[in-house]
């Protein structure tokens, strides 16, 4: 229950509070202040309900508060709040670790928790250096790693994640990504942009590093933050066959596309690879800062004792609420895997109505649209993208954009929500795209 005071102070003034006390590096997409979550609504401070299309970026796949997890949350808090790992050993850590473990299903696996995405990627980096006594991490155009310094160097978009902050972390070499709507090789079939981009990955061993001084090559199965774009099949596999000729280690990233955001639990999952190692976050708590490594046994062990760790890493609440949400999740992807194959129908019936859609793509419940101003040259509509997030309030709606040139909506809706909830969604979706259809080309 908020106290009076405080409520009455967010209801006169949000902006005035964020304007004074919060850094302005802290950007904000939708002006609302919310006051409560449930399943795939959430509430502002006057009642209004939206249909919440963000899920907190890829967090709450399982919507606002869901039952299992609340109720997981609340017995451990009645237990005790905080015991690190390293003083002593506690059950939700040790369940959690063994749960997680046997969701890797390409071998015998061990899992690190830790606290975020940014911080899996930083363990899965320094293990895999460690394993492989080698510097070089092969990372990808558009792919978004996290804001710590390393992270940054490994993320591709510059403004406004790495701009000014000069992160150029040693070791860190960036290859061409087969995005097949804007391919940079030129190619309008997705195969050809996936092989072309292949050459060049193997190219670069000759011009870029030697195989021999490269530790891993990280890899989302959906490029996220940078437009939700599915890369071809035969990339995918072609990088893990490269890595495994090498002894590279294949981290894949799924602090975005695991937990079931992709119809099944590890977006890997859809290419037939096995990854060495699968980075976690997000959705793994349900909201709670919980993050993981998971990978293969002789990969995790290989770090001495003391060498891997963390105050927070596993906290007791965290831990247990992502036992629920895994299982949880595991429950649902049946639903999700539907869920999605209606998502690329009603974004279908979408793309044939306007032609303001440059492209709709995804994996399961995790798609996106691209707007442009013209269909044939593909021009970027960024501006159409911001008030269409604007309009989306208007209309109960809350959306975000994605993409590096801040053109493409990501529809990342809870993927147990109903399928009324979401035709409801996307027809508040489709009236905002008429609105600012009339206000910004008219």
């Amino acid at each position: 229950m908020v106290p009076p005071l405080l409520y009455l102070i967010c209801e006169i003034m949000p902006h005035e509070l964020r304007t004074k006390y919060v850094p302005r590096g802290v950007y904000l997409t939708c002006d609302v202040l919310v006051e409560r979550g449930e399943g795939p609504f959430v509430y502002d401070s006057s009642g209004k309900e939206y249909i919440d299309f963000t899920t907190g970026i890829a967090v709450l796949n399982l919507g606002h508060r869901p039952k299992k997890v609340v109720e997981a949350i609340k017995r451990q808090v009645e237990k005790f709040l905080h015991q690190c790992i390293h003083v002593a050993d506690y059950m939700p850590y040790l369940e959690l670790a063994k749960k997680l473990s046997e969701t890797f299903t390409w071998g015998e696996a061990k899992t690190l928790l830790l606290n975020s995405g940014a911080e899996a990627l930083e363990n899965a980096v320094k293990i895999s250096r460690y394993f492989r006594k080698s510097q070089g991490i092969i990372v990808f155009d558009y792919a978004f790693h996290g804001r710590t310094l390393l992270t940054m160097s490994m993320t591709s978009k510059f403004r406004p994640y790495k701009y000014g902050f000069f992160a150029y972390a040693p070791g860190i070499v960036r290859l061409p990504f087969p995005y097949p709507y804007r391919c940079v090789f030129g190619s309008s079939s997705p195969d050809e942009c996936g092989e072309l981009a292949l050459e060049f990955f193997e190219h670069a061993f000759k011009t870029y590093i030697d195989p021999d001084e490269t530790a891993a090559v990280v890899l989302e199965p959906v490029i996220g933050e940078g437009g939700y774009i599915v890369p071809p099949k035969n990339f995918v596999k072609g990088v893990a066959e490269i890595a495994k000729q090498y002894g590279i280690i294949y981290v894949s990233d799924e602090v975005q596309t695991g937990m079931g955001r992709t119809g099944t639990f590890w977006g890997i999952e859809h290419f037939g690879v096995k990854p060495d190692m699968i980075t976690v976050g997000k959705a793994v708590a349900s909201g709670l800062p919980l993050s993981a490594v998971i990978g293969r046994k002789e990969i995790m062990d290989s770090v001495h004792e003391g060498g891997l760790g963390g105050t927070f890493g596993g906290n007791p609440v965290s831990a247990a609420a992502a036992l629920a949400t895994v299982e949880e999740i595991r429950d649902v992807l049946d639903h999700a895997k539907k869920l999605g194959e209606y998502m690329e129908k009603r974004l279908d019936e979408l793309y044939e109505r306007y032609d303001v859609i440059g492209e709709h793509r995804g994996l399961g419940p995790m798609r996106a649209l691209e707007f442009v101003k013209n269909r044939r040259t593909k021009e970027p509509y960024k501006k159409f993208v911001s008030e269409l997030i604007r309009e989306g309030l208007k209309n109960g709606l809350l959306l975000l954009s994605a993409g590096i040139y801040g053109n493409v909506i990501r529809l990342v809706p809870p993927i147990n929500i109903d399928f009324e909830v979401f035709d409801e969604g996307v027809e508040r979706l489709e009236k905002s795209i008429k609105n600012v259809l009339q206000t910004v080309v008219s």
